[in-house]
């Protein structure tokens, strides 16, 4: 088995690293801050992410996982330094690669034996190559090899890929990726060797895709509310297709989390350096702003007149199975409806205070103790993020606590025959 050693510990490197490990690799976490490094030595994870405590606590336990602080260790122990760290954008959309370029020079610094550096980050096209002349003179190799991780799945996407994507430029880096993934890769071949440059796209090719079709599906059922027609019938429809298939068919409040938004506004920023305009692109990202505003409109439509109305948000993480909040949709309402004089609380199973208050300001966004509490005296009550436990309510108890009588179905997951049996108002995205 290889040793290697993953350079980050946040979602992408800490879930790298606990998969490689679980197969039968050696590997050490390399992270500069203390804080998490010391909290992973105590067996506590960072952020949530199911099974991945109980994956971590594996590997610790059978002595092939380790963390540290110390970069040299770290580099002292791979044959393969894996390249895991952020890539938060700037304030134009492109991507700050101070972190990457940090990371390797790190590693050039304590280079004595050959290594191959291992980017899983995602990076705009080009930057293997802007890596290879940081290492140029030394004995390694960079490798393109992007991350498909989704967050809340991120342990089972890490374990059994469906593909894995490799930007490799000679046979000898080939020959590597095969004895590192041949554990991942043993009922099927699942690795796709390209260019680097290629491996780069892939990821941000994929992601927008993805984003397109959800907003493609919300512009469609924006068109749906105003002609009566049910946008669940017409995904069901569409979906039946087999050159379209079901996934990502499903409108809502908009994306968002760490990939789809920075990942859009990357690609658009890198295409414009080559006089590219980004018509799709652009338009994707309207859309999904848009999301927001219709949202806002409807809890408007709801209260008018009365001086601050109370609304209740179910869900505050971008997606259920995680307590990622970065770019939530529900925290772009909530500051919307709070700007507008709107009383706001919200309840979420794994979201902290903490979290939110870091993304709104203190004091701006109570979190309840639970959805119910959350919607007690509420006028407006907005499933934002489809956690199971908020996708079958009693309708009727919900009635009894509400000040008001509106459901807004951000994620399209109540029955509206149920929602108004219960003498409630539904609202829906595209819904009749």
């Amino acid at each position: 088995m290889t040793s290697l050693s993953v350079f980050g510990a946040g979602y992408v490197g800490l879930v790298t690293a606990a998969c490689f490990a679980e197969v039968g690799h050696h590997v050490t976490c390399c992270d500069t801050a203390p804080d998490k490094i010391a909290s992973l030595d105590d067996g506590k994870v960072p952020f949530f992410e199911p099974g991945l405590t109980e994956l971590v606590a594996s590997g610790v336990k059978h002595g092939r996982l380790a963390f540290t602080t110390d970069a040299a260790r770290a580099v002292a122990h791979a044959r393969i330094a894996v390249l895991a760290v952020g890539t938060p954008p700037l304030s134009d959309g492109s991507t700050d690669l101070s972190q990457i370029m940090g990371a390797a020079a790190g590693i050039r610094r304590h280079l004595s034996e050959p290594l191959t550096v291992l980017v899983k980050s995602t990076v705009p096209v080009g930057t293997n190559a802007a890596l290879c002349e940081m290492f140029a003179g030394t004995n390694v190799n960079v490798i393109s090899n992007p991350e498909f991780l989704r967050e809340g799945s991120a342990v089972a996407d890490g374990l059994k890929p469906d593909r894995i994507i490799v930007g490799a430029r000679t046979e000898s880096d080939r020959e590597l990726i095969h004895e590192l993934y041949e554990p991942f890769a043993r009922n099927h071949e699942k690795l796709m060797f390209m260019s680097p440059e290629s491996a780069e796209l892939v990821k941000y090719g994929a992601n927008s895709m993805l984003a397109t079709r959800i907003s493609f599906m919300n512009e469609l059922a924006e068109y749906a509310s105003r002609i009566g027609a049910d946008i669940e019938d017409v995904r069901r429809g569409m979906g039946a297709d087999p050159r379209i298939g079901p996934s990502y068919l499903y409108p809502g409040i908009g994306f968002g989390g760490s990939c789809f938004p920075k990942d859009l506004r990357s690609l658009a920023a890198q295409m414009s350096q080559y006089k590219i305009e980004p018509q799709i692109i652009s338009a994707v990202v309207a859309r999904n702003e848009r999301q927001v505003d219709l949202i806002v409109d409807a809890v408007a439509q709801a209260t008018s007149g009365q001086r601050r109305p109370v609304v209740a948000l179910w869900g505050v993480a971008f997606k259920p199975n995680t307590d990622d909040v970065r770019e939530s949709p529900s925290l772009n309402i909530a500051r919307v409806l709070i700007d507008q004089a709107c009383e706001v609380r919200a309840a979420d199973p794994v979201v902290n205070q903490a979290q939110v208050d870091a993304v709104l300001g203190a004091g701006r966004l109570p979190l309840a103790e639970s959805e119910m509490t959350a919607a007690a005296g509420a006028d407006v009550v907005i499933l934002a993020t489809e956690w199971r436990q908020y996708r079958s309510p009693d309708f009727e108890a919900l009635r009894r606590v509400m000040r008001g009588t509106t459901l807004v179905d951000g994620r399209n997951q109540w029955s509206h025959r149920q929602v108004r049996a219960a003498g409630l108002q539904y609202i829906g995205i595209g819904r009749t």
